[in-house]
Parts: structure tokens; sequence; C-alpha cells
């Protein structure tokens, strides 16, 4: 026997929640795309923000220890290349362009040796390569130790205080070091052991810092021309059209330990 009493939907209910699905599961997606790409751009912002405090951290750090010598330190640091014993030498390619190389060298002391061979130097390295991204550089650093008996600059694998050169920050628009006097005076060109400087190696009292980061990501909607501007020398600008996000911080290192040279 059929029952009659029993009640279905009709064709045309049934299109209709089909639409009425469609309508909510395209709302639902419209909305995970825009939260989505809030928190990527949150993500891409906040990771320039670690790259760069990271960065700064260490160069910070290295540049306040660049010239130190522990107590009756004797130790003579003198290489070919004419490194004797330069605290700070800030070197820039032929194009005054990124990205700008600052070599740092600082003393240590050893408890457990005796004699001479208690005192050590280091020297790091902050250098650029370019990325395999293109239009953004890495910044490496490296760590030398001075040896005495062979009277060269040297880097051991099976010594944990030093190393090759590491990649320490990427998506790098520019990195640029100005050296200055007591007086904020730029010293131009930067003091190396041969240049019309020379005297002034000591007379270092600020390192500014000039640095550039940009987002791994497309950060905005649009293309449009965004410029770069350095504070120091207008042939470091860049004009890039895309949508890129760039952000820059300026920083101000002293060089505590050269005071006594002053």
């Amino acid at each position: 026997m059929i029952n009659r009493n029993i009640k279905g939907i009709t064709l045309i209910e049934i299109l209709i929640g089909v639409v009425i699905s469609s309508i909510m599961m395209g709302a639902m997606l419209t909305s995970y795309k825009v939260v989505n790409g809030s928190y990527r751009q949150v993500i891409d912002k906040a990771s320039i923000g670690n790259a760069s405090r990271s960065l700064s951290e260490m160069l910070l750090r290295d540049i306040r220890m660049g010239g130190y010598k522990a107590f009756d330190d004797s130790l003579i640091t003198f290489s070919n290349d004419g490194g004797l014993d330069i605290p700070i030498e800030i070197t820039k390619n032929a194009e005054n362009t990124c990205c700008d190389q600052i070599t740092i060298v600082y003393g240590g002391f050893d408890r457990v040796l005796v004699g001479d061979a208690r005192f050590i130097r280091y020297k790091a390295i902050y250098s650029s390569r370019i990325s395999n991204t293109e239009g953004v550089f890495q910044i490496l650093k490296s760590v030398q130790k001075w040896n005495d008996t062979n009277s060269e600059w040297e880097d051991d694998a099976e010594d944990f205080e030093t190393y090759t050169p590491e990649v320490v920050a990427d998506n790098v628009i520019d990195i640029e070091f100005i050296a200055k006097d007591r007086l904020g005076n730029s010293i131009s060109p930067p003091p190396t052991w041969n240049n019309q400087n020379s005297n002034m190696l000591y007379s270092i009292y600020t390192v500014e810092i000039f640095l550039t980061f940009r987002s791994r990501n497309e950060f905005y909607k649009n293309n449009a021309l965004r410029n770069t501007t350095s504070l120091f020398n207008s042939n470091r600008d860049q004009e890039n059209e895309d949508r890129f996000l760039r952000e820059s911080l300026i920083l101000n290192a002293y060089t505590r330990n050269l005071e006594a040279y002053r």
C-alpha cells in the first residue's frame, strides 16, 4: 500500500538551496582570501622587523667591540693586505651602491693559556652577495682569528669561535655605513690603512648604519612607483614599480673602545 502523505521537495526548491549554498560558499571563500591576505601582510611586515632587529643587534654589538683590547694586551695583528690592528674599516664598491662592507677587529682573552698566547684577536666581516631573488641581497658574516705563529687571519672549522661567511639577513635592498668623528662630521672617504684619512682610524666616534629591507612576498594589491631614498648618498636612491613593501632603519653605533685613542 502506497503512503501518499510523504512530503518531498520540488526541483525549484533544490535549485534555490543550491544557489543559496553557492552564495554562502562564495562569501566564505572571499572572507578567507581577505583574512589570509591580511595575515600574510602581517607576517611579511613582522619578518622585516625581526630580520632588521636581529641584524641590527649583531652590528651594534660588534661595532661597539671594535678596537677592544684586554689589559696588558700587546698582540699586534699584521698581514700583507695592510691589516695592522685596524679597529673598524668600511669598504664601498666602485659605484658606491649596495652594499657596503664593514670589517671589525677586536681582542679577547683566554684565561687558560699563559703568556702572550692568552691574548686573542678576532676579525668580524659583514659582506653581501646577490640573493636568489632578483633585486635583493643577502648579508653574510664571517669571523676569523689571528694566528700569531703564521702571521695571518684564518678560520678553523674545528674552532667554534670562527666560521666562514654565513647568511645573517636576506631580502636586503641596501646597507650603508658612515663613519663620523666626535663633531658629527662624516669621514669621507672612510679611513683605511693607506688612504688620505688613515690618521683617523682611531678617530671614528660613531658609525651610522642605514638599512633597507624588502618584503619577501608582494605586499600591495597594485603596482606603483615606490622610491627608496638614501639619507647619505643620492646615488643609492632607487625607483621601483612593483608591489613590494620596503622599510628603512637608521642606527647609531658608538665606538666605545676607541675612546682611549681620541
